[in-house]
């Protein structure tokens, strides 16, 4: 939540969270990488691209359970990516 307020507001303030989302999106596709070189997660998933699948829904589950109290959508949309992901 608070990258999605802190970046509006200045360059410099954008320029960082779009770091810290670039960050988070390698160390989620690196773990991705290694659950596919293990042989738990489908080998022909890019895993960039479902990394960031997996961030951006991670961050809008979590504005809607800050906005309604309810973790449903989060859930809902985390257990899609995970059978999307796992063999």
């Amino acid at each position: 939540m608070l990258t999605a307020d802190v970046g509006r507001y200045r360059p410099a303030a954008q320029a960082v969270t779009a770091q810290l989302v670039r960050r988070w999106q390698e160390c989620v596709r690196a773990g991705i990488e290694a659950t596919q070189a293990s042989g738990e997660a489908d080998p022909a998933l890019d895993a960039d691209r479902t990394a960031a699948a997996v961030i951006a829904t991670v961050q809008g589950g979590v504005t809607v359970l800050l906005s309604t109290g309810s973790a449903e959508h989060l859930e809902a949309g985390l257990n899609l990516c995970l059978d999307h992901l796992l063999v």
